[in-house]
Formats: C-alpha cells, sequence, structure tokens
C-alpha cells in the first residue's frame, strides 16, 4: 500500500493567542478550535458549552404538527399502531424509543423490522400485507421510508395511514403520506439538516411532550439517541452534538437494563462512555443482530424492564457479533483473493466486487475495510439463488457514492443511502452494465489526489506540550465523530525504547523517548512483527492523545494512527550508506574508513544469522543485530562485513536493490579475518592495525 501522506495545519500565532485568552483554554485547544473553523470567542463558546438549550423547536420541521395530531387522533380513536424500523443500530434505537414513548401514552403500538437478508431495506408490499392483518391503521416508519412512493400508496389503498420519519437523501417526489419528517427535505427549512434517524424521532417525541417537557425527554431518551446517532456515523455538530454529549454521560448511569446490560457484555461497564466506546464495542454487537437476522432481539433488549432477560439478548447479541466477525473475515479473504487474482481491478478509481456466497448483512463491514485499505469507494453485491443482488457501497471523501448511484439508476432495482454510504438492489444481468457504468463514473468524477492516502494533522505537537494538562484540556472539545474529528498530532524524531505485546500479541505498548521526556504509546492492531522497527530507532508518528484513567490515577494516552521512520534517521541512514559506496569507488574520506570496520562479534552474529535466515533485507537485517545489542553497527558495516566474509569464502552472497540473498558454507578451523584485503585496506586508510579495533 503507498505510504500516506501526512500535513499539519497552520494557524497564525496571533489568533491562537487570542483565542487563548479570551476562552481561557491552553495554546493547543485554541490551535484545534481555530482549525475547525471556530476561531471566534463566540462561535467557539458556543461549541465548547454544549447546552441543550441550543436544540432546535421540533416544530420548525415540516410535517411536525400533522404527525403530532395524527398520532393524537390514533389515540382518541385507540388505534393500532406499527412502528416500522430499519435494522442497524440507527433504526433499531429509533423503533425502541418511539415504541416506549408510544405505549407509554397508551397507544396499542407494534414495531415491525424487516429481516435484512430475505427482506432487505425498507418498507415492502410483503411487510405492508403482514402489517395490514395485524388490524393496524397508522404506520410511522423510522430511519426508513423516505423513497417509498408506491409503497405508501399500497397502504392507502388498504386504509392505512402512513407518518415517515427519515433523515436519508430525498428524491424529487416525495411519498404521498400523512406526514414526512425528513430536515432534507428540499423544503426543508429546520435549520439543523444532519439528524440521525433517531435525532428526528426524538424530535417527534419532543413535539408531542411539549416544550415544558424536553428536560423529561432527555432523561428517558437522550442516550439511546447518542447510541443510534454515533453508531450511524453522523456529524457531530450541532444538535448532534448536543443531544451525544449529554447521551454519554447519561449512558454511564443509564437505568434502561438492555444498555446496562449490553455495556457490561461489551466489558466497558466500568470505563467512561465516549465515541469510540460505541464505535467499537456497543454498536456492533448490536449491528450484529441485524446482520445475523434478529434485529428484534436487539430492539426487545432496549424495551424490556427486565434484567435477566436484558442480560439473556445481551450474551445472544455478543455470540451474534463473533459469528458476524468469523463471516466477516471470510468474506474480506475472499474479496482479497478476486484483487490479487485480477490486480487490474485497483487500476480503476472504485473497486466492484460481487458474489453468491457473501452474506449480505456483512459485505457492508467488509467494503468498509476494503475502502480503507484502498482508499477508494468500494461496491460489495451480494447475490442470491434466485439472482437478486443485495450491494452496500462505502466511498471517501469528496466523492458522493449516493449520486454515483443516482447516476447509474437505470440499472437498479433500488437504491438509496448517503455521500458516503449507499445500499442497492440489483438483478444479475444488470451487473455487468452497472459495473461499466459506475466505474466509468468514477473514473471520470474521482480526482486522482482523492486517492492518496493522507493523515491531516491539526498541529505538529513539540514534546513539551504532551502533558496531562494539555490532555484534559483538549478533551473539552469531545464528543468526537464525524464533523469533528479526533486531534490528530505528528511527533518527530522518537526514540524507540522498548516494545511490549498486549492481548496476546494483537496490539503493542511503545515506550518512547524524545529528550528527557518518556512516555508510552499504543500501537492497535499490529503485532511485533508489523512494527518494522527496533530498540534505539527514531520514528515519526500521528497520534491523538487523551486522558487515561486507571485505578484513580490519571495519565495521558497516546493511541498511534501511523508511523514512519524519522526524517532525522533516514537522512543519517543515507549518509551511512553513500560511505559504503564512496568505499566501492574508491572515493572514501580516509576519516570515514575507520567507520566501516565492523567488530569481530559482528562477523559472527552476521553468519550466524544467515545460517537460519537466507534472504533479508540489508535493513532487516540490522534491526534483527539491534535485538542481538549491535544496535551501533550501520548498514554500511553490514554491507563490509558480508563483502569480507564472501571473500574469504565463508558465503557466497547475491545482491537485489536492498535485498540479500546469502548462501553460508561449512567453515573447518579458524578463519583469520586479518588476512582480508578489504579490512586491511580500511585500516590502512584509517590508520588504524587490527581488525576489530
Amino acid at each position: 500500500m503507498q505510504d500516506r501522506i501526512w500535513t499539519a495545519k497552520q494557524q497564525e500565532p496571533w489568533a491562537v493567542q487570542q483565542l487563548s485568552s479570551a476562552l481561557g483554554v491552553l495554546p493547543l485547544t485554541a490551535r484545534l478550535l481555530i482549525n475547525r473553523g471556530l476561531d471566534t470567542p463566540e462561535r467557539a463558546e458556543r461549541f465548547l458549552r454544549k447546552d441543550i438549550s441550543g436544540l432546535e423547536d421540533p416544530f420548525a420541521m415540516q410535517g411536525m404538527e400533522q404527525a403530532v395530531e395524527r398520532l393524537s387522533d390514533a389515540l382518541k380513536a385507540d388505534e393500532r399502531v406499527v412502528v416500522f424500523g430499519d435494522y442497524d443500530v440507527d433504526g433499531i434505537t429509533s423503533t425502541a424509543i418511539l415504541c416506549a414513548h408510544l405505549a407509554e401514552k397508551g397507544l396499542q403500538v407494534d414495531y415491525y423490522i424487516p429481516n435484512r437478508s430475505e427482506e432487505g431495506y425498507g418498507i415492502s408490499h410483503v411487510a405492508i400485507d403482514s402489517i395490514a392483518a395485524s388490524g393496524c391503521t397508522l404506520i410511522v416508519t423510522v430511519d426508513s421510508g423516505i423513497t417509498a412512493v408506491e409503497e405508501v400508496e399500497y397502504a392507502k389503498s388498504l386504509g392505512i395511514d402512513v407518518i415517515i420519519t427519515d433523515h436519508h437523501e430525498c428524491h424529487e417526489r416525495l411519498p404521498d403520506a400523512v406526514a414526512v419528517l425528513n430536515p432534507k427535505r428540499a423544503d426543508s427549512t429546520y435549520p439543523f439538516k444532519d439528524l440521525a434517524g433517531v435525532g428526528v424521532v426524538f424530535k417527534l417525541i419532543c413535539a408531542m411532550e411539549g416544550a415544558d417537557n424536553l428536560s423529561s425527554c432527555i432523561e428517558r431518551y437522550v442516550d439511546l439517541v447518542a447510541l443510534g446517532t454515533v453508531a450511524d456515523v453522523m456529524p457531530l455538530l450541532g444538535e448532534n452534538r448536543l443531544l451525544v454529549a449529554e447521551g454519554l454521560t447519561r449512558m454511564e448511569r443509564s437505568s434502561k437494563p438492555g444498555l446496562a446490560a449490553l455495556m457490561a457484555c461489551s466489558g466497558v461497564e466500568s470505563k467512561r462512555i465516549t465515541t469510540a466506546t460505541i464505535g467499537y464495542s456497543l454498536a456492533p454487537r448490536v449491528n450484529a443482530a441485524g446482520r445475523m437476522g434478529c434485529a428484534q432481539k436487539a430492539v426487545e433488549l432496549f424495551l424490556t424492564q427486565d434484567e435477566a432477560i436484558a442480560n439473556e439478548i445481551a450474551q445472544s447479541l455478543d455470540a451474534a457479533n463473533v459469528e458476524r466477525r468469523e463471516e466477516e473475515d471470510r468474506i474480506m479473504q475472499q474479496a482479497l483473493s478476486c484483487v490479487t487474482d485480477d490486480c487490474a481491478l485497483l487500476e480503476n478509481s472504485i473497486l466492484v466486487l460481487d458474489a453468491k456466497s457473501w452474506h449480505s448483512g456483512i459485505i457492508g463491514i467488509v467494503a468498509s475495510r476494503l475502502s480503507d485499505l484502498y482508499n477508494k469507494p468500494v461496491i460489495l453485491v451480494s447475490f442470491d439463488e434466485e439472482g437478486v443482488g443485495k450491494g452496500s457501497c462505502r466511498s471517501i471523501a469528496g466523492f458522493n457514492i449516493y449520486e454515483a448511484l443516482e447516476h447509474c439508476s437505470g440499472s437498479l432495482e433500488q437504491f438509496g443511502g448517503h455521500a458516503l454510504a449507499a445500499g442497492l438492489t440489483l438483478r444479475y444481468e444488470q451487473m455487468g452494465v452497472f459495473r461499466e457504468a459506475v466505474t466509468a463514473y468514477a473514473n471520470r468524477t474521482v480526482e486522482e489526489a482523492s486517492l492518496i492516502p493522507k493523515f491531516e494533522a491539526d498541529y505538529e505537537l513539540p514534546e513539551e506540550d504532551l502533558t496531562l494538562e494539555s490532555a484534559a484540556d483538549i478533551a473539552r472539545l469531545e464528543p468526537y465523530g464525524m464533523g469533528n474529528p479526533t486531534p490528530l498530532f505528528i511527533l518527530k524524531s522518537l526514540t524507540v525504547v522498548d516494545i511490549f505485546p498486549l492481548s496476546n500479541g494483537k496490539h503493542l505498548r511503545l515506550t518512547l523517548q524524545k529528550k528527557d521526556r518518556t512516555f508510552h504509546a499504543l500501537l492497535f492492531g499490529k503485532n511485533a512483527d508489523r512494527f518494522s522497527f527496533t530498540f534505539g530507532e527514531s520514528i515519526d508518528m500521528v497520534c491523538h492523545m487523551d486522558v487515561n484513567h486507571f485505578r484513580g490515577v490519571s495519565s495521558v494516552q497516546v493511541v498511534v494512527k501511523d508511523f514512519r521512520e524519522s526524517d532525522e534517521q533516514r537522512t543519517a541512514r543515507e549518509k551511512d550508506a553513500s560511505l559504503y559506496y564512496a568505499y566501492k569507488s574508491g572515493q572514501l574520506p580516509a576519516d570515514s574508513a575507520a567507520s566501516l570496520i565492523p567488530p569481530k562479534s559482528m562477523f559472527v552474529s552476521v553468519y550466524r544469522h544467515f545460517q537460519t535466515n537466507q534472504s533479508d533485507t540489508f535493513l532487516g537485517v540490522c534491526r534483527k543485530l539491534a535485538l542481538l545489542q549491535f544496535s551501533q553497527h550501520t548498514l554500511s558495516k553490514l554491507r563490509i562485513c558480508l563483502d569480507v566474509l564472501e571473500e574469504m569464502g565463508i558465503v557466497n552472497q547475491t545482491v537485489e536493490s536492498d535485498y540479500v540473498t546469502v548462501h553460508v558454507h561449512e567453515v573447518t578451523g579458524k578463519t583469520d579475518l586479518n588476512q582480508s584485503a578489504i579490512l586491511q585496506d580500511l585500516r590502512r586508510l584509517s590508520g588504524r592495525v587490527k581488525a576489530g579495533e
């Protein structure tokens, strides 16, 4: 994979100082605020305050009055209402809070979650028939329905009214429902456009309760609103930021048996809950229910008041998540094999793969992993035995995957989603046409520069700013997520002091040093074999930092996102390599000759190394020797060492670029290395007498 390009944003010193003084924050925090466009005290202060009084009036959303009135009529007439949800976390939390609230108001309420594999996304005629048979006269969709024009007409023909609550992109024609709540409507004047599906439902609940009961709504539902919003990767700005910040705080002391059980089986019940906790621990277990065809369990988890039932369901979701991970790994390996078998696939600006054996509920995760790996949009399609394909799409910044599907809609049965993630349905016979069309569109639309992986850091951090005070101050910017990313910093010229494996070697804890400051850094998802540096080497890294609380002690926690050889070490290594080539060409300065003479012990170590490792890079050998406490030995010394061993008939070496293959000969008796013409020449140049001195 291509190395990522690192850049660091620049801020005007006067602006940093001015904002720092006005807000009473550290200059480092002021830099981060400026980077996020919060460059005035007023905007920055409002952002940091996270006051729920900043929530918008729910009746500012088009259709809200009609929705509230129709639900009120349903209550008066004792109608049966069905909440039609979705099988992801956003849909599940939306379903749970609306069902709980309608039931509390006295409505007869049930819910319907489509089976992901059998029914796919969104409301269908089959679902409507099933709902009609239950005696329902009102359907409220959550996190879905905005494109269900025909389905709403069909429901109306059966005497069922529909209220739509959704947040996905709208088509030109909206369904003719009783009310359509979606801040993305073309005619929407609602001030905040980026609510999650559960956010739209929460606004409906707030409208039903009235402004005087806002605190009560927040107390009862904001924890699940936060869970759904973060899991759906919505921008954590505006109302989302306020709701998630409040929700995270309340999750840590949630009275909901289901949420408590979920946190317990995830192993996070005693930890500070952050957006990362949701993204990496809680959301995958809830999502697994929908992906593995048991989304109803997740809804019941958040509806039940019975702790025993909650614990039982949470454990089943945990088991489903294990099954999901195994299936995900299988699909990932098959997808990678497709790319390996046809490398031309990567020549395009988008990767489009299909198969008949892939689990349609899991291909979205794999598409996301492939998109991260190759830094390009990815579409994976899984076909059933009848030739119906369900596809999941993941994109990169700068390429709107929804617009791409819209451009190719002629070959699709259905599609929907966002700029960065979408879903589709198509027939097998249309796959070739679709692949050609979407590939041509991407090749034409995706800018080449956007395909180069990048890390845009907030600041090149001086080591003196790596303090607990700094970590605590910048934490005021939380919660982090889309639109408010975790601050990234570049740290340079760090010496590797120690490398310690964690979690049976899955992760690493590095001990790093710069000048007189030593600190630990966590490197997740890489074992020692994938960390290509060793003790004494100098690295640069991109990282983020926060406060770690453990057994009552707070400390700075640094998490490594990317790393590479430091600029100063690379320069020194290149200078060292040039000495070897200068010697080979007869142009080595006399005062550099001594630095090329290997010690006797190095000859033994190199010989033994190649007895068991026939091929390696020169740099790789140097690093392995460093583990044997030969860190002072340079690449040029290694090259001389091998040349001498070859000259003395002990080895044969084949060099290809930076790679060397060494065949070791059996040696009987002692070999006098002082007889080496190479060593004698170097001693003569340096004025030294014996090899190894």
